[in-house]
């Protein structure tokens, strides 16, 4: 896409200064996340009314330290379910069924509906002391818009409290039931003022909610086996064959059988999760921050109001890289130690600088995958408006699935580059392991492969030769995509190529350099133009 020359300077001016004042003190010390599902009819049209001031929300919760994260809506097709006509059991059960409820019972799962148990909103339900909350918000008659939005807000705000395990003022001693607050009686903009939403006693309860996390958060060991089987995100073992198994594990799979297969992979996953020790949280921590600076100053507000949520691993696994699993950044003890050699407290300000660079670097691309999943639309948007990749299936090759290199941080496939002389023809790079090796070395073993796909009906198929072969190439042949972008690696998918190219981005803000190169100047510039309209809205 062409960008004008006016807007070329106003993106280099973007990248120069900062555009905001902020510090750290305007973050809150404590993140809630909320998967917001939006209930719609059999045919994915009619949706419930699904409105969230999240100001006025925030605001309710000011005075315990917690900030909302709420994620990029998901929409759940079921007209008896919108409606109130099943109960919410049920409609809990067939939305698991779809992979719908996101996170390990730490997010908060919210629908949006018409009705609940055939009654019409505003009103809400909510699990006490869980993670599941149904909101129907009605029609507006009130006689203004803004107490439209206080009430909006408020039942939001009171729901959430009973995951939170708040009682109604009524019911609970500790809570004086005639003055306004976010579980008792008022005007709902009463209600939801920080000046009266919570007393100490509420926020002391809330605060003991595994629901509540710290904006930067390292797993224990036994928090870490459980998040890192996470697939409510994305499918990622369910998908596994046994090749790249052996090549994640680094030893043979004692199994033919497949499911056999991916359930040792799990275990051996989970048997990686090990402690951060104080040294790796503090430095970490202090890169993190360093990090919000940046972002805070340049107002990328998507990825500094996003959680920042660490696994640490066993060098073994996955051949010691750093990769994600749902809203979690997973880093092996080789990495660490790489990227923190040298901090001491008596280092000069250019070695903590170059440290801070290269590890948060890093951070800000795991962080991307994190945002990839749970913002997808965003994302959509720069790769097919913004970079014009084709969204498709791929029919299945088995040549292929059997040596596949399933990303963890890009497990699906789902990405054509077009071929500009001929409309039905396109590229589909994948990385694949090469066959020799009994036990494939990371890296090492992978090869990128570009297979030419054509249309078929409503899919794709990968073309072959007259003996049936796949038809295939190498990257350099296809020297016009290699060029394309100012990056030369992750080139086999988006994911990777956003997170690579936002990686130094970061750096060159950091350090106060260039970013714009003469290689892939259109699709940097695009994407500095994505991230100003994107990244800063949340």
């Amino acid at each position: 896409m062409k960008i004008p020359y006016f807007f070329l300077l106003y993106l280099i001016f973007f990248i120069q200064i900062n555009t905001q004042a902020q510090g750290l003190n305007s973050l809150k010390p404590s993140i809630l996340i909320v998967q917001p599902i939006m209930l719609q009819d059999d045919n994915g049209e009619n949706p419930a009314s699904m409105n969230i001031p999240k100001k006025l929300i925030n605001k309710a919760y000011e005075k315990a330290g917690i900030s909302f994260r709420f994620l990029e809506p998901i929409f759940f097709n079921n007209t008896k379910a919108r409606d109130g006509k099943i109960n919410l059991d049920k409609i809990v059960e067939k939305a698991k069924k779809l992979n719908l409820i996101k996170g390990q019972n730490d997010i908060v799962n919210m629908f949006f509906v018409n009705a609940v148990d055939g009654n019409k909103g505003p009103l809400g339900r909510a699990k006490m002391n869980g993670n599941l909350i149904f909101i129907s918000l009605g029609e507006n008659k009130f006689e203004s818009y803004e107490k439209y939005r206080n009430m909006q807000a408020f039942v939001i705000a009171h729901e959430i409290g009973h995951n939170l395990s708040l009682k109604h003022a009524v019911d609970d001693p500790n809570v004086e039931n005639d003055i306004p607050n976010i579980q008792g009686d008022g005007e709902f903009k009463d209600r939801i003022d920080p000046k009266y939403s919570l007393n100490e006693y509420q926020i002391n309860q809330i605060l003991k909610s595994p629901l509540i996390h710290p904006r930067v958060k390292f797993l224990s060991k036994k928090e870490g086996e459980v998040a890192i089987l996470d697939e409510t995100f994305e499918p990622y073992f369910s998908n596994l064959q046994i090749r790249e198994i052996t090549a994640f594990i680094n030893e043979e799979v004692p199994y033919k059988n497949l499911s056999k297969a991916r359930d040792f992979a799990r275990k051996k996953f989970q048997s990686a999760v090990i402690n951060f020790n104080t040294k790796e949280k503090e430095i970490i921590t202090y890169a993190v921050n360093e990090v919000l600076k940046t972002l805070i100053n340049n107002d990328i507000s998507l990825m500094y109001n996003h959680p920042w949520r660490f696994i640490k691993v066993q060098s073994w696994l996955c051949g010691g890289f750093a990769h994600t699993r749902g809203t979690y950044i997973i880093l092996s003890q080789k990495y660490i130690d790489r990227l923190i050699k040298g901090w001491n407290e008596n280092m000069d300000n250019t070695l903590k600088s170059n440290i801070i660079s290269k590890l948060g670097g890093l951070l800000v691309h795991e962080q991307m995958h994190s945002l990839q999943r749970t913002f997808k639309s965003k994302f959509d948007k720069l790769y097919i408006d913004y970079w014009n990749f084709e969204r498709g299936k791929v029919k299945t090759e088995k040549e292929i699935k059997l040596n596949q290199v399933s990303n963890p941080d890009a497990p699906i496939p789902e990405w054509l580059i077009k071929n500009k002389n001929n409309f039905n023809e396109f590229y589909w790079v994948r990385t694949l392991l090469n066959k020799s090796p009994k036990i494939p070395v990371m890296g090492k073993d992978f090869q990128d492969k570009v297979f030419i796909v054509e249309r078929f009906n409503k899919n794709f198929r990968v073309k072959k030769d007259l003996n049936k072969n796949l038809i295939s190439l190498e990257l350099s042949d296809i020297g016009f995509y290699k060029n394309s972008f100012p990056v030369d690696r992750g080139l086999d998918h988006p994911n990777e190529i956003s997170a690579y190219m936002f990686s130094e981005l970061f750096q060159a803000l950091y350090l106060n350099k260039e970013f714009i190169s003469d290689k892939g100047k259109e699709n940097t510039l695009s994407f500095l133009n994505w991230i100003n309209v994107e990244m800063k809205l949340n």
